[in-house]
């Protein structure tokens, strides 16, 4: 018999490889701004992103502030000139368009619908997500998405999963658990929302936290041997 039957997937690292997106995003805006992307500039943007998605996720900034200040904010402290264009809406666009997998991610998702009923549950913005999901071909295999930015409140917030919960038929917290790449987003919000955690982190990177995952994973196939060996 199954352990679980909600299984609620972060989107960005741990189904998209949103490094690779990104990257791609970022060399179609500075090729369209005529600047040159160097390997500095890239480190810093990722590292700068990343700082102000973490302030979204404690509440210091807003959706709108994050998305508006994000790119004006990056090339003042670098000293870079925009002449009136939206960097923004060009990387998004750009960033919409990929969709790439992560390697095992497709067959992960094709095996456990299989036996579970599957949600997407996610801070990225609600156009650029599903938009990605229907040009990956794997919108099929959720039962429902669930964007922060339609939602009103954002991972970890307790309310964001309240939403979720309430909006899943028949759900059983007891059943469910939340597989995602970011300790202080995906876990941290499973602990508020009293629910199992799976801490997916190909890379080895070191807990330096006090947020403690239930499960912990390098590899999406571990993850379906992890829940199918309890059928």
């Amino acid at each position: 018999m199954l352990r679980y039957k909600f299984l609620l997937f972060d989107l960005d690292d741990t189904i998209f490889d949103f490094q690779m997106s990104e990257q791609l995003a970022l060399s179609q805006l500075f090729q369209d701004l005529k600047i040159p992307l160097t390997p500095t500039l890239r480190q810093r943007y990722h590292h700068f992103n990343q700082q102000l998605w973490q302030m979204y996720e404690r509440s210091e900034i807003t959706r709108d502030e994050l998305l508006l200040a994000r790119f004006p904010l990056f090339f003042k402290k670098m000293g870079l000139p925009l002449h009136g264009q939206n960097p923004g809406q060009i990387y998004r666009k750009a960033l919409a368009a990929g969709h790439q997998l992560l390697p095992g991610a497709l067959g992960m998702l094709r095996d456990l619908s299989k036996a579970y009923r599957i949600f997407a549950v996610t801070n990225g913005i609600a156009q650029t997500q599903r938009e990605r999901l229907g040009a990956a071909e794997i919108a099929g295999y959720f039962d429902d998405v669930f964007i922060s930015e339609e939602i009103g409140h954002q991972k970890p917030k307790k309310a964001f999963f309240d939403y979720v919960f309430n909006h899943i038929p028949k759900f059983d917290a007891k059943k469910t658990i939340v597989i995602g790449d970011s300790l202080t987003s995906d876990i941290l919000g499973g602990v508020n929302a009293k629910v199992d955690t799976v801490w997916f982190n190909p890379n080895f990177l070191p807990n330096r936290t006090k947020i403690s995952p239930v499960y912990q994973i390098s590899a999406p196939d571990q993850l379906k041997k992890l829940l199918l060996a309890s059928e």
